[in-house]
């Protein structure tokens, strides 16, 4: 029987589909495994009646990972909370409101400066999204309005905390540049406001992927002792290394 679900390709074969989808599979760790299939997707916030590409193997997900704020939302109903998916509304950047971003002087908020500003902030929330990936069935999305920033350091922290080469993550975050020009339009069209600083609309930069990596993985015990110390049970750690990941270690020869 063909899926009911109001973005199922199946049913609506609508030109559009998000701009910055995609399944986070395919990458290698350090050792040599690579992330599942089917598992794992990240992408700009989807709309209504969206077509969905063929390379995402399964459609909807399972479950949803919404980072925008309340007021991003504006209390609009998530377009895939239907039967069979969970939305979990986890809003992220609290520590970049205007009045805060505002406070700063101009030429010291660039990209690193946003990052770390948020990470700073969102300690639990990320430590309980690293709990739900690593529990929940099905696929799981994360997204955000643009699937670029909060999106893009939330599938980067999942992907080390399991082991994906740091090359292989910085390739991922960086694939979004492709889409921009899409993306943005996308956003206009569906009347998401447009961010007040230019510089928001601006790509991703590695170094600044980079910046917020070192941070983590400079801490005592590394990513993952940064997840505990933030509430992340080790039992989850274990699990999501289970689930994202695929095949057995490379034994040197």
């Amino acid at each position: 029987m063909p899926s009911t679900h109001p973005l199922s390709p199946a049913v609506h074969a609508a030109p559009d589909a998000p701009a910055n989808l995609r399944d986070v599979r395919g990458l290698r760790t350090d050792d040599g495994r690579i992330v599942r299939r089917g598992v794992l997707y990240r992408s700009d916030a989807p709309q209504p009646h969206d077509a969905v590409p063929a390379d995402v193997p399964v459609w909807p997900p399972a479950t949803v990972i919404d980072l925008r704020s309340a007021l991003e939302i504006g209390g609009a109903v998530h377009p895939l909370d239907a039967d069979g998916t969970a939305v979990h509304h986890i809003g992220l950047g609290a520590g970049l409101v205007p009045e805060v971003v505002a406070a700063v002087p101009r030429e010291q908020r660039d990209l690193t400066w946003a990052y770390r500003q948020l990470m700073g902030d969102a300690t639990a929330e990320i430590a309980g999204i690293v709990r739900l990936i690593a529990t929940a069935p099905g696929p799981a999305l994360v997204h955000c309005a643009a699937g670029k920033d909060r999106t893009g350091l939330v599938i980067a922290v999942l992907l080390r905390t399991v082991g994906v080469r740091r090359a292989e993550v910085r390739a991922d975050y960086l694939r979004t540049n492709d889409n921009l020009d899409r993306l943005w339009a996308r956003l206009e069209a569906a009347g998401a406001p447009m961010p007040a600083d230019e510089d928001a609309l601006l790509g991703v930069e590695a170094a600044a992927l980079d910046s917020v990596l070192d941070d983590l993985e400079g801490h005592p015990g590394g990513l993952t002792g940064w997840l505990v110390r933030h509430g992340t049970d080790p039992d989850d750690l274990r699990r999501l290394g289970e689930r994202l990941i695929s095949g057995p270690a490379a034994t040197a020869g």
